[in-house]
């Protein structure tokens, strides 16, 4: 038997439904698809120990064939990340995508928010605009999907602002080590 035309169709092709103009923005970032000649500077910014700790979802080493691996995503249905910059033509300074939970499914079921920001980023709540413009990207994109993320208790501050930004635990187990994962409600708003 095989599958309906229509498999699929609900996550296909990720990148033009996040981002229809190329981009996005937000009150101070810029959000692109990543490219090619991100691969770098993503490789960089992933391996700092500082990032690395509170990316525990990313492979460490981050190597450049992870980052091809994730610049790729959305050539295989699998999702889209963005580099985060402060203003065009400007470096990364961190990274805020979508990945599909099960990308063999033929509907778009869950899909998980991930986002990291390099060390000299942090505490400026750039973190929590690029989560919350990718959750509003995500929701017009794909308007019936559960949006989730996995985080451990241990990551204090990651856990205050997931749910700061609307997430809340008790949607089950994550896949990572002491992940728990947690399901976001459209109707939080970040303070």
């Amino acid at each position: 038997m095989s599958a309906p035309k229509d498999a699929g169709a609900g996550r296909s092709d990720f990148r033009s439904k996040l981002f229809p103009n190329g981009y996005s923005r937000s009150a101070r970032l810029l959000l692109e698809p990543l490219q090619a000649s991100d691969a770098y500077g993503l490789i960089i910014l992933t391996n700092d120990p500082l990032v690395a700790h509170g990316a525990s979802t990313l492979p460490q080493p981050f190597t450049m064939d992870d980052a091809r691996e994730l610049i790729a995503l959305p050539h295989h249905d699998g999702g889209c990340f963005a580099a985060l910059r402060l203003h065009e033509g400007g470096e990364m300074i961190g990274c805020a995508g979508i990945v599909a939970r099960e990308p063999e499914k033929g509907d778009v079921g869950d899909l998980e928010l991930g986002f990291w920001l390099g060390a000299p980023y942090h505490g400026h709540r750039y973190g929590a605009e690029a989560a919350q413009t990718m959750l509003e990207l995500a929701q017009r994109a794909f308007p019936q999907a559960r949006i989730v993320v996995e985080c451990p208790r241990v990551n204090g501050a990651s856990w205050r602002l997931l749910q700061r930004l609307g997430f809340a635990p008790g949607a089950g187990r994550g896949n990572r080590m002491n992940a728990e994962l947690l399901a976001w409600r459209a109707s939080a708003e970040v303070d």
